[in-house]
């Protein structure tokens, strides 16, 4: 634990707190942020005026220790569910090592996430937690995990909204093995009522989070502009413009595709090809949503509106969701062919990087996994015909055993890239697939590819004697 620990603080004793663009809006407590991570940084302010040091100082030191302690429960999960193995264990700790290392030398950010004031400080770590528990919690079926897990999932929704995926994941995860394989419909539905309550927990924490600063009973602004950049960006203004029934909205509408066009900032401008459409929209998204619906929709408000903060980001809001659900029924190619770009995009980022060369590796890792889990699907079964052949003998003890293994890395693995897909899925949809939004998963991804590999070699063994 200590080497672990050891590892992350070096960050923050080399660096100190890096400072992102979107810092200035958790330190401030802005409207459109989510509740968690500003009161994570009110709280460190707080400590930094008795101890008389640094509160963002204080943040990142956190953080890298919550990171340490992760890693070092990631591997010991790992080791005590794979017969003690060491090697394992090392491969997983090196497995996340390498994903902050990377962010550091290798990435064009050049800072460890740990080590920055933005959500994934916390945020990545407690995902790897919320899936360690997950798997912990089908695989032993003990409460505390599933508390655990369900309680993970309420800190990451109230960190940033697109860890909702952590209710999917949950939801497809007990589907599987409650309903499909268990045939339990009572349990299912006890936890999906679980997963209800934290959805609604999140919500209350939220509204009450705003109540407190702001003395309004809402949740934090800006939620429709994400899906309204990706529905503007791939708009057809000729076409679309028929399908406003609100004059001002149709009159706002038309506004911010102008300045788009004029910036070349839309679906049209793109190079043909998934990488180019891709890194089109993401250099495209920003610019649509803080340097031009931003600018017209706030400008119009504050033309015609005398009101609080809260009231105008109310209207804000409505205005940019009258929009949304309007443009939702725009020609569904264009849009449709953003959206596949984005989530291939997505999936190649949560486990490399999207250039040519790394999208056909990550094509060609997914695909190793796939072959992996199906070559040790057949060997389990090959296993289990054995052991009906010899139940009693001292083979078919350790063929048990290796069964036990095999449910073991399949489990992890499905639990893993299920988290993977999802996250793609959804983020594809609403925002540009960065890899900052994408590689939760990346070091779980290569622990579950290593474990399996590990039994794929026991079972070579197993099947030779």
């Amino acid at each position: 634990m200590c080497g672990c620990i050891g590892f992350y603080l070096l960050f923050p004793l080399t660096d100190g707190p890096v400072w992102c663009v979107d810092s200035g809006g958790y330190v401030s407590m802005h409207i459109t942020r989510e509740p968690l991570y500003p009161s994570f940084l009110a709280l460190c302010r707080v400590i930094a005026k008795v101890l008389r040091t640094d509160a963002l100082l204080i943040a990142v030191i956190f953080q890298s220790l919550l990171a340490g302690f992760v890693t070092w429960i990631a591997g010991y999960v790992v080791r005590s569910v794979k017969r003690g193995s060491r090697i394992l264990q090392l491969m997983t700790v090196f497995f996340q090592f390498a994903v902050t290392f990377l962010c550091r030398f290798a990435a064009n950010r050049g800072s460890a996430y740990t080590d920055s004031i933005l959500t994934e400080g916390l945020g990545m770590p407690l995902f790897v937690l919320f899936i360690i528990c997950l798997f912990l919690y089908i695989r032993t079926g003990q409460s505390r995990y599933l508390y655990l897990t369900l309680g993970f999932s309420f800190l990451l929704i109230s960190l940033r909204k697109q860890m909702m995926i952590t209710l999917l994941v949950m939801g497809i995860v007990f589907a599987w093995y409650m309903l499909v394989r268990e045939k339990s419909v009572r349990r299912f539905l006890c936890l999906a009522v679980m997963i209800v309550g934290v959805f609604l927990a999140g919500k209350l924490f939220d509204r009450t989070y705003q109540y407190a600063v702001r003395g309004v009973w809402m949740e934090h602004s800006g939620n429709s502009m994400g899906l309204l950049c990706t529905l503007l960006y791939s708009s057809d203004v000729e076409e679309d413009q028929a399908l406003f029934e609100d004059e001002t909205v149709k009159e706002l509408y038309s506004e911010i595709m102008s300045r788009a066009d004029e910036q070349q900032l839309l679906y049209d401008y793109a190079e043909p090809g998934w990488l180019s459409v891709s890194s089109h929209y993401a250099d495209s998204y920003d610019a649509i949503g803080y340097g031009i619906i931003n600018p017209v929709v706030e400008g119009y408000l504050s033309e015609h509106y005398r009101c609080s903060e809260p009231e105008m980001a109310m209207k804000y809001d409505e205005i940019c969701g009258e929009m949304s659900r309007t443009l939702m029924r725009q020609s569904t190619m264009p849009m449709l062919q953003v959206y596949i770009y984005n989530m291939f995009k997505g999936l190649v980022n949560s486990i490399a990087q999207a250039n040519r060369l790394l999208s056909m590796y990550a094509v060609a890792a997914y695909l190793a996994a796939v072959a992996a889990a199906v070559y040790l699907i057949r060997k389990k079964k090959e296993l289990e015909r054995r052991i009906e052949a010899n139940a009693q003998t001292e083979a078919a003890q350790r063929d048990r055993e290796l069964i036990g293994q095999i449910d073991c890395s399949l489990c992890f693995m499905f639990i893993v890239v299920i988290g993977i897909i999802v996250n793609a899925l959804v983020v594809g949809l609403v925002i540009f697939a960065q890899p900052r939004y994408m590689i939760y998963g990346m070091g779980l991804f290569y622990t579950v590819g290593s474990m399996m590999g590990y039994d794929i070699i026991a079972c070579r063994k197993e099947l030779r004697s």
